[in-house]
């Protein structure tokens, strides 16, 4: 009995894995879809929670070596480099039944690992500097951008000026990248693990999403010391302290989201037209730092009395 179990589970790893090589290169053949790879760690994160850790590892390699021999060495390779961190860390936390923010914070955190493993790889094997080509091409969208308002005669800042304050943001745009990739998968994973009629699983509602509750102490700690490193030579700090605030607003933002959200449901409206109004409310830039507020003092005080519920 206890073989015939084990087959069954092993089969099921197997199956995963082949699935997931079917809607990878599925994803690569077709131009605009390779954005959709993004979500390959969800169904290990399932196969994680529904037999353990060992099994969703056991599948992701297998998947790994199929599209090694179905596409080529370096698809797999990047791939791999990629996918494998976060898949290990959100499918680890997940089946240990973590809280969403430890999930999602794994998620993020291997992510961010991923990408700084990419451009070093990058770097090494192609003799390119990332940083620098990306530095090559915002100097050149600057400068285009820059020509044409000059013959509209707007009154613009230096190039170099521009040109800087764009490399500022990117380490938090890579951040936040890997933050919202993250949710993604935690949150399609669990959606999709609620639906599983043989599962007692208990699926965590955005709308009740919120930061740990040292958050704030931490978050104050941390932009404290980030001013702290202008007095040490060879940082550059006004790169760490905009980073920072970038991602901490970044958190504060899904956050009030998450409020709004709540606030939202609780009116009965249509789910449909929950979404949109989300939607929109995300879209209307003025409405970011509303929004990123709402989350902040959602977080000092608790407007949905969250830790009364529970």
């Amino acid at each position: 009995m206890q073989n015939n179990n084990y087959r069954k589970i092993l089969m099921e790893a197997l199956l995963i894995a082949v699935v997931a090589t079917i809607f990878a290169i599925s994803a690569l053949q077709v131009s605009i879809l390779p954005m959709i790879l993004i979500l390959i760690p969800v169904p290990f994160m399932i196969l994680s929670y529904r037999h353990g850790h060992k099994y969703s590892i056991f599948s992701f390699i297998v998947f790994i070596v199929l599209m090694g021999v179905a596409t080529n060495f370096n698809n797999a390779f990047y791939l791999g480099v990629i996918f494998a961190p976060m898949t290990i860390a959100m499918s680890y936390y997940l089946a240990k039944e973590k809280e969403p923010c430890v999930v999602i914070g794994a998620g993020t955190v291997a992510t961010i690992l991923s990408i700084a493993m990419v451009f070093k790889i990058i770097t090494l094997v192609g003799g390119a500097d990332i940083v620098k080509e990306i530095s090559i091409m915002a100097e050149q969208i600057v400068n285009t951008q820059v020509d044409l308002l000059k013959s509209l005669e707007a009154d613009i800042p230096s190039t170099e000026s521009i040109l800087s304050y764009l490399l500022l943001l990117i380490p938090g745009i890579l951040m936040i990248q890997s933050l919202l990739i993250a949710m993604g998968n935690y949150y399609l994973a669990v959606n999709l693990l609620s639906r599983i009629k043989s599962l007692e699983f208990n699926r965590p509602q955005f709308s009740t999403f919120r930061l740990p509750q040292s958050f704030i102490m931490g978050s104050f700690m941390i932009v404290v010391l980030s001013y702290l490193t202008k007095y040490i030579e060879g940082i550059y700090y006004t790169s760490l302290i905009t980073t920072v605030v970038i991602l901490f607003m970044a958190l504060f933002f899904i956050q009030g989201i998450s409020v709004i959200s709540f606030l939202i449901k609780r009116t009965n409206i249509n789910n449909v037209v929950r979404v949109l109004l989300i939607g929109i409310i995300i879209l209307i830039s003025p409405l970011l730092t509303a929004v990123s507020f709402i989350g902040l003092i959602d977080s000092i005080v608790d407007i949905r009395k969250l830790e009364r519920r529970e």
